[in-house]
């Protein structure tokens, strides 16, 4: 039973990894397009994947990450630091993709902040696959 829940695990996380990355540069490809039919075609696309594939897998990630976690007990246990890390970055990938759903519907927004959420996602996603690989804590 671990091997599949943590196989689910894993394979949920790179799920919402991609699909939060690709949704987030398709926000930024969309800025350059000036066909308004064009932008509402992408938008509704994004706005599909986003409530279709991003959350109900982000719910996968997060319920079989929390089973494995009670399962093996590395929440209370000593030298688990690197998962309270790990917690936190979630959370903050959490609040990005939340960002990233605002900005499929925003037509006036700005590339700065549509490429700091895209860089954000990125640099947050690098860094807990690093924790969970290494354990450095």
């Amino acid at each position: 039973m671990l091997m599949f829940v943590l196989t689910l695990h894993v394979i949920a996380v790179m799920l919402v990894i991609g699909t939060l990355f690709v949704q987030s540069l398709t926000v930024v490809f969309r800025l350059r397009l000036s066909d308004q039919q064009q932008i509402e075609g992408i938008q509704w696309v994004q706005r599909r994947v986003h409530q279709l594939i991003y959350y109900p897998i982000l719910a996968v990630a997060v319920i079989s990450g929390t089973y494995l976690t009670m399962l093996q007990e590395r929440f209370s246990s000593a030298g688990n630091s690197w998962l309270h890390a790990k917690l936190t970055l979630l959370l903050i990938l959490i609040v990005f993709g939340f960002i990233n759903g605002r900005q499929i519907g925003n037509s006036d927004l700005r590339k700065p902040l549509a490429l700091l959420v895209h860089i954000g996602i990125f640099f947050i996603s690098a860094a807990m696959i690093y924790l969970a690989l290494v354990k450095p804590f």
